[in-house]
């Protein structure tokens, strides 16, 4: 069963000030050069900071108020409660980035976020990135385009990787028991690639994919926050968004393969194969 276009209207025209407001306090923090920042779970380079809490809580308290039975996945899970899910079912469900790029945020670059995806039936219907240090706005609705601050976007034509402009997120080397694995995956992409860039944004990136500034991404490891509305983004400026083996791509874990064209999408893939089939770098994994 599919959202009506009536439902999916209702709620853009619902969500988009909410999100320029959200847009609006993270401008607050960007702008804030004493910003406090904690760790969570103790890991070093997982990072926080309060304006994360107050952008979630604010997203949540509003659509609480006016959409009581709606559903929740978000990154800090600040406003525990009974709409808190880490299940997706059928029921309207925000699945809420409140900042993406957080170590981008902290310094100043300007490649953060606040991200907003919904899902109904289990399908992502809306999508909604504000980079207002960017200027930027971008919003998708299923089956009706994708746009930035109202102008359609659309992806890049470019088709073989020799000419194309990669993303890939590198900071992923700080986690031992994938490391080996994107060590090699980005040595075999990034020899073939015309450019190799890592932007510590996973929604930005997406996003620069669907307005055809980059011409790929691939990301694993990652979380539904990072990946639901940039996934809409690109799907609806016309580009392809698969598991990185080429499967169909799951939101609740988002591992994926975006580009432009399909070919495009196919060269990365066989890349990838190729750097999984290799033996470990380094004396394994788990170093």
């Amino acid at each position: 069963m599919a959202a009506s276009r009536e439902l999916i209207e209702e709620l853009y025209t619902f969500i988009h000030p909410l999100a320029v407001r959200a847009g609006a306090i993270l401008l607050e923090g960007y702008e804030n050069a004493g910003k406090a920042v904690s760790l969570k779970d103790g890991e070093f380079y997982n990072v926080v900071t309060a304006y994360d809490n107050q952008i979630e809580e604010f997203l949540m308290e509003q659509i609480l108020a006016s959409y009581p039975d709606h559903k929740f996945i978000g990154e800090e899970d600040t406003h525990k409660n009974n709409n808190v899910t880490k299940e997706l079912t059928d029921a309207p469900t925000w699945i809420i980035d409140p900042i993406d790029g957080t170590s981008n945020f902290i310094k100043q670059i300007p490649h953060v976020s606040v991200s907003i995806g919904l899902s109904i039936h289990k399908q992502i219907v809306l999508g909604v990135v504000n980079n207002p240090a960017q200027k930027k706005l971008y919003t998708a609705k299923l089956g009706q385009g994708a746009f930035c601050n109202g102008e359609a976007i659309h992806v890049s034509s470019c088709e073989h990787l020799n000419y194309a402009n990669v993303a890939y997120e590198v900071c992923l080397l700080h986690a031992p028991k994938i490391r080996n694995k994107h060590i090699k995956r980005i040595y075999h992409v990034g020899s073939h690639a015309r450019r190799l860039l890592a932007y510590s944004a996973v929604v930005d990136s997406l996003c620069m994919v669907a307005a055809g500034n980059l011409d790929a991404f691939h990301i694993e490891d990652m979380f539904p926050w990072d990946c639901a509305a940039g996934y809409l983004l690109i799907r609806e400026a016309g580009g392809v968004v698969t598991h990185p083996y080429g499967g169909p791509f799951e939101i609740m874990k988002p591992d994926l393969i975006c580009a432009g064209t399909e070919s495009l999408r196919a060269e990365i893939e066989q890349l990838i194969r190729k750097a999984d089939q290799e033996k470990h770098v380094g004396g394994g994994d788990s170093e």
